[in-house]
Parts: structure tokens; C-alpha cells; sequence
């Protein structure tokens, strides 16, 4: 009977354990896969051509307007944010995958970037940032770059 009350106390124990560990790790999933207070991680490609630097960035579903790039000291910024589809809500989630929320990508650019003629297009989800290599001349500082 002793062992029968220590085995309850045990499996009892044991019960309560798990539960607060199931609470604890769910919320803790939960965050990770809401976005929620979380930065989005933005998948990069930066390459040199044989006249130009260029800098992928891989951002779909975030549109154009909620994207700004400037230049200031030397490092390029990208900054956007990525919002639900309206309505969203509304809905009851079986499973979310997609994240959301802002980022930022900075880049130190090289000395002979000519960040005068820096040229960003966006399509299909991809920003490509290009801009040559300097010829020489002193480059300007502070550098707002507007998205074809």
C-alpha cells in the first residue's frame, strides 16, 4: 500500500511536470511560428558583374510602397514590412506558415560604388538593387533610392 501511494504521488507529480512543459513549449512555438514581435529573416544574394555590384533581396509579398532603401555613411538600408491579407483576421488558422512583420538589411558598401546611380526594380517578390562601380569621383553621402 506504501508503494501504491508513492507510485500516485509520482505518476501525480510526473502529470503536473508534463503539463506546465507542454504550456510552456506551446507558447513558446506558438511565438516563433506567429511572427509576432519578430524580425523577418530576408534571403539575400549580393554578387559583383563585370561593371556593377548587385544586391537580391527575396521579399514576396510585400509590396513596393511598403519598401524604402537609403544610403547614409557609407551603408544601404532596406527596410519594409510585410502585412496579413486584409481580412485575415476573420479567419481561424488550422496552420499558418507565413510570417509576418518589418526588416531591415544593411549593407556596407564598397568604396567604389557609385551610389549616384544606384537603380532598385521590383518583381516578383525579388528587389535588385544595382549600382556601378565608382570611376574615381567622391560619392555623395545621404542617398534616398526610389523602386521601379
Amino acid at each position: 500500500m506504501m508503494n501504491e501511494n508513492r507510485s500516485d504521488d509520482f505518476f501525480q507529480s510526473f502529470k503536473e511536470g508534463f503539463s506546465e512543459f507542454q504550456k510552456k513549449v506551446g507558447g513558446f512555438m506558438d511565438e516563433v511560428f506567429s511572427g509576432e514581435g519578430t524580425e523577418l529573416k530576408v534571403r539575400t544574394d549580393v554578387y559583383l558583374t563585370r561593371d556593377q555590384y548587385v544586391i537580391e533581396l527575396e521579399i514576396p509579398g510585400v509590396k513596393k510602397e511598403d519598401v524604402s532603401i537609403q544610403i547614409h555613411d557609407g551603408i544601404l538600408n532596406v527596410k519594409g514590412t510585410k502585412y496579413p491579407v486584409e481580412g485575415a483576421e476573420k479567419y481561424v488558422y488550422e496552420k499558418q506558415e507565413r510570417l509576418y512583420g518589418s526588416f531591415l538589411k544593411s549593407f556596407t558598401l564598397p568604396v567604389s560604388a557609385v551610389i549616384e546611380e544606384v537603380k532598385a526594380k521590383y518583381e516578383m517578390g525579388l528587389l535588385y538593387i544595382r549600382f556601378p562601380r565608382n570611376t574615381g569621383e567622391e560619392a555623395e553621402d545621404d542617398t534616398n533610392i526610389n523602386i521601379e
